[in-house]
């Protein structure tokens, strides 16, 4: 069971198999100028080696791609963990992260995703990928709400969906984790969530997992 759990966490922290780093190219002064350029590197970068690692079935797939509605992503700190005590607002764990997520579609079908980051530059792509988070991510997004985010753990590299119902922080999993007694695809309060990533917090070495 160890080496499962090991290979559930390093799916989704090994991103250097589904990223690409993007050519040099100036900052944008705006978000979704900075990403329609992504395109550009993508379909400029992409060959016939590496389509399917960023997640495309074919290089023509990446001359039809476009981009998909924006995901801010927040993340929650090994700190913040460690210092979390019950009925503490679950809200207050959460570090609005310099990144934002597109995903990249091919009619319409979530194919693959780049990250745009934010600093005193601007705007500007950073990386490529990341197929199959993106595609959980999206497989559980609300069709009818622009609120969803991305929550991220970044010590153990896990991702969730994050939506407000009713001013109440909700967690959507979006992989099994046997750590976890939380269900895939299913919105729980991110209390629950919290107070049981709280002891793995706790007993983290902080050595790469």
């Amino acid at each position: 069971m160890r080496s499962l759990n090991l290979a559930v966490v390093l799916s989704l922290m090994m991103l250097g198999c589904q990223q690409r780093k993007q050519s040099a190219a100036p900052p944008s002064s705006k978000v979704e100028e900075a990403a329609n350029k992504a395109i550009t590197i993508l379909q400029k970068m992409v060959t016939d080696q590496n389509f399917r690692a960023l997640g495309f079935e074919s290089l023509d797939q990446v001359k039809q791609a476009q981009l998909g509605a924006p995901l801010q992503m927040f993340d929650i700190g090994l700190d913040k963990l460690k210092g979390y005590r019950a009925g503490t607002n679950a809200d207050t764990l959460l570090t609005q992260s310099s990144k934002t997520v597109y995903p990249i579609t091919v009619n319409g079908e979530v194919k693959s995703s780049v990250m745009i980051n934010h600093n005193e530059s601007g705007y500007q792509p950073s990386n490529f990928g990341n197929a199959d988070i993106i595609k959980s991510l999206s497989r559980y997004r609300r069709a009818d709400s622009g609120n969803d985010f991305i929550v991220r753990v970044p010590a153990f590299g896990i991702y969730y969906l994050g939506r407000h119902v009713e001013n109440r922080l909700l967690l959507v999993p979006i992989i099994s984790d046997p750590r976890l007694k939380v269900k895939t695809g299913e919105p729980v309060p991110a209390e629950t969530v919290i107070e049981q990533l709280v002891p793995l917090a706790n007993a983290y070495n902080e050595l790469p997992m």
